[in-house]
């Protein structure tokens, strides 16, 4: 059992290192690739996430994950449950980032500790005591809430759109990063 999983790794290896090294004589210095569903309706708002692979053995696994991936959200869209944070997700276990590095579940994790250590639950106290914390007007995006359209901090809208799947509001993984350093720096203040 042992031997065929080595002799596995070793094949995708090899494999990756001749695509790796194809693309390099065509003299691309990476492979590009954006997640996203094949398939979308007319009007609809999607998630992208994206990055660029490295030309290297791991290039070939990392090609196929893409594709999956990719399949993956698009059954998830088409059984009705586009989640947004799916592409991000994936994204990160292709580059390797792990789920965790400015991941959802960090984010959700800051979130948390921020409610608890400044006692706010209701979406108004959270958004009102985010507010006090913003000091730089980039850190305020806008926001469609119940028909109204107005600036918010970024972490509060984050939180949102990735916690309500039909929300209509869009974030980008930089959004839900600079959230995460953000909610780091009003947690310790």
């Amino acid at each position: 059992m042992t031997q065929l999983w080595e002799e596995s790794i070793t094949e995708i290896h090899e494999k990756g290192r001749r695509i790796a090294n194809e693309m390099r004589k065509q003299g691309k210095p990476f492979k590009a690739y954006i997640l996203a569903p094949r398939k979308v309706g007319g009007g609809e708002k999607v998630t992208l996430s994206g990055s660029a692979l490295k030309l290297d053995h791991k290039l070939a696994a990392k090609l196929e994950m893409v594709k999956l991936s990719r399949d993956l959200i698009t059954y998830a869209h088409l059984i009705g449950s586009p989640d947004p944070a799916l592409p991000i997700v994936l994204k990160d276990v292709i580059d390797e980032r792990g789920l965790f590095a400015y991941g959802v579940g960090e984010f959700f994790l800051m979130y948390g500790r921020f409610e608890q250590k400044y006692g706010v639950s209701k979406n108004k106290e959270t958004r009102e005591k985010m507010m006090e914390f913003v000091r730089d007007k980039n850190h305020l995006i806008k926001y469609k809430e119940r028909g109204i359209l107005r600036r918010v901090p970024l972490p509060y809208a984050v939180r949102n759109v990735l916690s309500h799947g039909n929300n209509p509001n869009t974030i980008s993984e930089e959004n839900i990063r600079t959230s995460i350093d953000l909610l780091k720096g009003w947690i310790t203040e």
